[in-house]
């Protein structure tokens, strides 16, 4: 027996609500400058002190090496505070029609 092809409605997640996608944009874009912002301070801040620290007391690159090491473990815990909070958010419940509609589309667009 073959699922109907056909749904109630014929629409899918995204242009059901356009408030919810509207929200769920915003809230990317959120995501998205606070970690740029947090990735750069956490990467500029050891690397440029490890280069001025190098310049200072004339050490071959000895600081830079260990602001780069700074930088990288505060980069992973930069990510992984983002995802964690990313995946606190809600995820919207699709209905079955919504589920067949988006079914379909792949399935239309393999045929391509």
């Amino acid at each position: 027996m073959h699922a109907p092809t056909s749904t109630k409605g014929g629409h899918t997640p995204s242009s059901s609500d356009p408030q919810k996608t509207n929200a769920m944009r915003q809230q990317f874009a959120v995501f998205a400058l606070n970690m740029s912002w947090q990735l750069a301070l956490v990467v500029l801040v050891p690397l440029i002190g490890g280069v001025e620290l190098d310049k200072k007391l004339h050490t071959n690159s000895t600081y830079t090496f260990v602001g780069l090491g700074v930088a990288l473990l505060g980069s992973v815990a930069v990510l992984w505070r983002t995802m964690q909070a990313a995946n606190r958010l809600p995820v919207p419940k699709l209905t079955e029609a919504q589920k067949r509609a988006i079914k379909k589309s792949y399935e239309e667009e393999d045929k391509d």
